[in-house]
């Protein structure tokens, strides 16, 4: 931080030197050319004084930019830097993110508006025409670094209850009336989607007789609106695998398993994916994984592998599609990571390793110029667990704990799951 105080001190003066040979310039009338003269050297004097200030200024936050990862004080986390990213720091990055409730409940969108600020990156509020957030409702919890994002806005479409289906279609015309089998007797408009019959509805369990029921997310209407954004982010196909929980009536009470689901949402993800390259190629698409299962506030073990072939599936098919990634992240075992006033949405902690993930793809990905550093492939397990915050030494390992937080100060800190939910 004291590198700073030169570039600080040196300003001031250069201003009031300037001042000084204005008011004697204008004090009074000049009686000799030699005082005139040596008043002009002094004007000249202060004005190379300022441009030196000025360039030791710039070459100050330069190398602030480089050597913290952020410009204005000393480093707050560990980071790790790579050339010929696609965005320096200091750059823009334009973000879009399109999700359910995940994006409106969860912090995860603001806390990583939040690290890319503090690496030096700015985050322009889009003008967005179909965003319907600019923050994590109230519906998400507060955190404890609760400040440190909650000026931010980070435009987002988040819609709770959709599935993948609500945001892949341009029309519906390929939607057909049929003979619904859910909670209401009628007929009702689906589609086959990858061979099977979907609801053309949207909303939680696709019930028809609910207000959205008949809103829709175009992909195109998405597509214009990404137009000019520099990563597309995709968490919109979570529910997709809720469906036993509203009695499958998306899939006219037809029960499918795990793997079936995947090739609809497969179908779903790539149509959104192909809209958006179709008018933005370069953007980067990032498909976030679908979370843990959970119980009360914590992961369920036994469920990881199910989830886990889920995601492997999904990854597979997306990743056919050019300029597009799979962001997988950890969610450990025996830690409050889940939200209790909403099962199985992840809280702060869980949010902040997400936002993590994220940040390590788009710095894999070569899209930014630096990023947290990472830990050694087998130190992660260990750290994500670690509890004793003061005992940590390593910056790494603490930004990397899933209870623990880099403080303003520096200091390693514990890190709750949030407050209100």
């Amino acid at each position: 931080a004291a590198a700073f105080a030169p570039a600080a001190d040196t300003v001031p003066k250069a201003r009031n030197c300037e001042a000084e040979d204005v008011e004697s310039g204008t004090s009074e009338s000049s009686s000799s050319g030699s005082s005139q003269g040596s008043r002009r050297l002094g004007a000249r004097g202060c004005v190379m004084l300022i441009v030196a200030a000025m360039v030791i200024a710039i070459a100050l936050v330069n190398y602030a930019r480089k050597v913290f990862g952020r410009v204005g004080g000393p480093g707050r986390f560990a980071v790790v830097e790579q050339q010929g990213a696609r965005i320096p720091a200091g750059g823009e990055v334009r973000l879009y993110f399109v999700g359910s409730s995940n994006v409106a409940w969860q912090t995860w969108p603001d806390q990583l508006h939040m690290y890319l600020s503090e690496l030096g990156y700015t985050l322009p509020t889009e003008a967005y025409a179909h965003a319907n957030l600019l923050t994590a409702s109230d519906l998400a919890p507060k955190c404890d670094d609760q400040a440190d994002f909650q000026s931010l806005q980070t435009p987002r479409i988040g819609y709770a209850g959709w599935g993948s289906w609500n945001f892949a279609f341009d029309s519906d015309d390929d939607c057909a009336a049929t003979p619904y089998q859910g909670h209401a007797s009628g007929v009702y408009p689906f589609r086959t989607i990858a061979g099977h019959a979907v609801s053309c509805l949207s909303g939680w369990g696709c019930k028809p007789d609910k207000e959205e029921a008949h809103q829709r997310v175009r992909p195109a209407a998405v597509a214009e609106d990404a137009k000019h954004a520099d990563v597309v982010l995709l968490s919109h196909w979570i529910n997709d695998f809720k469906q036993q929980y509203s009695g499958y009536s998306c899939f006219n009470s037809t029960k499918f398993d795990s793997l079936t689901i995947v090739d609809i949402t497969v179908e779903d993800v790539r149509r959104l994916i192909r809209a958006v390259h179709k008018v933005n190629p370069s953007a980067l698409v990032l498909v976030l994984a679908l979370r843990p299962e959970a119980s009360g506030p914590r992961v369920v073990p036994e469920a990881r592998a199910k989830v886990a072939a889920i995601n492997g599936k999904i990854k597979d098919g997306v990743q056919e599609e050019p300029n597009t990634a799979f962001v997988d992240f950890r969610i450990p075992d025996g830690i409050d990571m889940f939200q209790t006033a909403h099962p199985g949405h992840l809280n702060c902690r869980g949010d902040r390793l997400m936002a993590h993930s994220v940040l390590k793809a788009l710095y894999e990905r070569r899209v930014i110029a630096n990023s947290l550093a990472p830990l050694p492939a087998g130190e992660v397990a260990t750290c994500q667990v670690e509890s004793n915050c003061a005992g940590i030494t390593d910056q790494a390992c603490c930004q990397a704990a899933a209870s623990c937080r880099v403080a303003r100060s520096g200091k390693c800190v514990p890190y709750g799951p949030g407050v209100g939910r």
